[in-house]
């Protein structure tokens, strides 16, 4: 295990463009990241580092050597605690990266309304390229887990990542706020993408962060961090790759015919909420007749990771680290957590009352930026 303290060399990769689509001449020849941002303290993730030892027991069984590097992102008062965690799984090529040593904005945009700790987590799935050289990089969280084999073949049929489609219309407000900051359409009608686990180009990260830059006239991440509106990692990507024409390059529908799994099981496999979970629901995981490769069971559940183990242990080896949880830090009090989603709320409002009116403004026409790719519509990918 390596404690990043800069950036690794470049990976090399013999790539062949066709008819605009990246191919590469041998699958095994194409490089695989994984990125994960862990955080264990806090009243929603202090059982992260178990879900965690399911996670990497999974992957060891369902996926030895996927991975070139399994990349841990953690915060600097967390870290010797999941590094002494994370040195017992010596089969994994893991490497952790200090988050306060790579996100300055996030030592600057502080305030209660300006930073919710999921967001927190998805600008750092945006700043993959920033670690890697990889062309790409699956993204997990620790509540997801491996239920069949898989490969890196599987994952990037030639040369082009599975991307997993979901209805836009399941979150619309995701979709809007995120073409809103890129000036885009946010195309509801055309195939929306699913969220993590997810593999992304690292090209197509880019576009998102010059779009962002092009349109907001500031660094991406503080974009992000002052829109206080509900973007997500995964609209805004798929929105710039399609602007930028980049979608079918690097990548190929999950329900393609040259797609031979799915990087998600059916939702209804998965386990997003507490409503209906049983013992039945959690063998479903790894018995259901589905093509999905991962599944996800939400903290939120209220699901312990032992309970999800013992199931999973049916049906491949889980290992468990004994740790120690990290002492609980001084929680606030009801009436500080009301006046934090009060600020937030408040500056929301002003965010977007600001925005409709630079919109009104215009007409509600979208504008043409100089830097960045031409907004285009995109083929169908179906």
């Amino acid at each position: 295990m390596r404690i990043m303290a800069g950036t690794t060399p470049s990976i090399a990769s013999c790539a062949v463009r066709n008819e605009d689509v990246v191919t590469y001449p041998r699958p095994d020849g194409i490089s695989l990241s994984g990125l994960l941002p862990l955080k264990v303290s806090g009243r929603h993730y202090g059982d992260n580092l178990a879900r965690l030892d399911l996670l990497f027991s999974s992957l060891i069984h369902f996926g030895p050597g996927l991975l070139d590097e399994l990349l841990v992102v953690v915060r600097a008062d967390e870290a010797d605690h999941i590094g002494r965690h994370l040195a017992e799984w010596p089969q994994l090529p893991l490497r952790v990266i200090v988050e306060d040593e790579h996100f300055p904005a996030f030592r600057r945009f502080t305030r209660p309304w300006q930073m919710r700790p999921w967001q927190r987590q998805q600008i750092i799935k945006l700043n993959a390229p920033a670690f890697t050289a990889a062309p790409f990089v699956l993204m997990l969280d620790p509540d997801v887990v491996a239920r069949r084999p898989i490969t890196r073949e599987l994952l990037v049929p030639g040369g082009r990542a599975i991307l997993e489609p979901e209805p836009r219309g399941v979150h619309r407000g995701w979709w809007r706020d995120s073409a809103d900051l890129l000036d885009v359409d946010p195309g509801l009608k055309r195939p929306g993408m699913n969220v993590t686990p997810a593999v992304l180009s690292t090209a197509v990260l880019g576009e998102v962060h010059d779009r962002l830059e092009a349109v907001g006239g500031a660094p991406w991440m503080d974009i992000l961090l002052t829109s206080y509106c509900d973007w997500t990692e995964y609209s805004l990507y798929l929105l710039a790759g399609e602007r930028g024409r980049l979608i079918e390059r690097h990548h190929v529908w999950a329900d393609d015919p040259v797609a031979r799994i799915h990087l998600h099981v059916d939702p209804g496999v998965s386990i997003w909420d507490s409503i209906g979970t049983s013992p039945a629901r959690l063998k479903r995981l790894f018995t259901a007749d589905d093509p999905g490769a991962f599944a996800v069971v939400q903290s939120s559940t209220g699901l312990s990771a032992g309970a999800v183990a013992a199931a999973a242990a049916d049906h491949f080896p889980v290992r468990t680290i004994p740790t120690r949880p990290l002492p609980a830090a001084a929680g606030r009090s009801k009436f500080a957590e009301r006046a934090r989603l009060a600020l937030r709320l408040a500056a929301q409002w002003a965010y977007r009352s600001r925005r409709g009116v630079r919109r009104l403004a215009r007409g509600w026409r979208y504008r043409r930026h100089a830097v960045g790719s031409p907004q285009v519509e995109p083929p169908s990918t179906r």
